[in-house]
């Protein structure tokens, strides 16, 4: 089998963090041959190829530099237009925006390729419309050839705001699916009929849920950084990490503490706090932390 995963990854600094070494290794060992695209960097030379490599040796890793833009479809269209996935078996899509996995994640690709899928992904989501989140998806070479997913990745994503490539790439790509009749399942899917009627992301909101299911042993990056949906919680973080010999807490926190909080991160008002709250998998653990939370705030 012929086995390519398509990784979107962007970081000036040189070389690649420990966490994301981590990801690659994980990869690679579920059969993949992995090509990351280098947004923004140059096309890196010996010394610069080396560091790269650094803790990948000897495993079927490849580096594309590439202008940034477009965003993690603008990275995987590179790719696919460099002839990369033409005879495929197999194309994964991933990128480097969740700190994971917490957990070997051969046993759960080995899952889920046992189903009678032609696309997979790791967490299913309903927001807007219903769709596999795009931090990892997996195809069949023939559903990844199939017309309609050739057309999503035929669009300018390079020209696109980033919520114009979430309305045309990840949404887009999941009414591709479903149009094409194309075979879908996801690792972790959530039960809540209430998540059905409002777009929530359960990457945040359901973030405990999907870690102790350990059908999806990913954190979010945007999650833990700037928490946009002010998820009540979130900083024991490091005691829902199941084995920290196999992932590291410390490269968590050394991402958070020189990657601050974005200041144009948008903020939920209280409101927004309640719904995601009775969204949430754990509803009552969500609503005993707002209720906290807006306690201590009237003190």
């Amino acid at each position: 089998m012929k086995r390519i995963c398509l990784f979107a990854q962007y970081d000036p600094a040189p070389g690649l963090p420990p966490q994301t070494r981590h990801y690659l290794r994980q990869l690679a060992a579920c059969g993949y041959t992995i090509h990351v695209a280098l947004s923004g960097r140059e096309t890196p030379d010996v010394a610069a190829l080396t560091q790269l490599r650094a803790g990948l040796e000897n495993l079927p890793v490849q580096f594309h530099a590439r202008p940034n833009g477009g965003l993690d479809f603008g990275a995987w269209q590179f790719l696919v237009m460099r002839g990369i996935t033409d005879t495929a078996d197999e194309v994964l899509l991933a990128n480097d925006s969740v700190f994971g996995p917490l957990q070997p994640l051969a046993p759960i690709v080995q899952r889920m390729r046992c189903g009678d899928y032609d696309v997979w992904g790791m967490v299913q989501s309903r927001a807007v419309v219903d769709h596999l989140q795009s931090w990892f998806v997996n195809f069949t070479g023939a559903a990844f050839r199939h017309p309609a997913i050739i057309r999503i990745f035929a669009q300018p994503f390079n020209a696109m705001s980033k919520d114009e490539i979430v309305l045309h790439g990840e949404l887009g790509l999941g009414l591709a699916i479903t149009a094409a009749g194309l075979r879908k399942g996801a690792s972790w899917s959530g039960t809540r009929g209430f998540a059905r009627l409002i777009a929530t992301n359960p990457m945040h909101t359901d973030w405990r849920s999907v870690l102790r299911s350990g059908h999806a042993p990913f954190l979010k990056t945007e999650l833990l950084r700037d928490n946009p949906s002010a998820i009540q919680g979130i900083e024991g973080w490091r005691a829902m990490i199941p084995d920290p010999t196999f992932f590291d807490p410390d490269w968590i926190e050394s991402y958070l503490a020189a990657h601050p909080s974005r200041p144009s991160a948008r903020r939920a008002t209280w409101r927004g706090k309640l719904v995601q709250a009775l969204a949430s998998e754990d509803r009552v653990f969500a609503l005993t932390r707002l209720a906290a939370g807006q306690f201590r705030m009237r003190q």
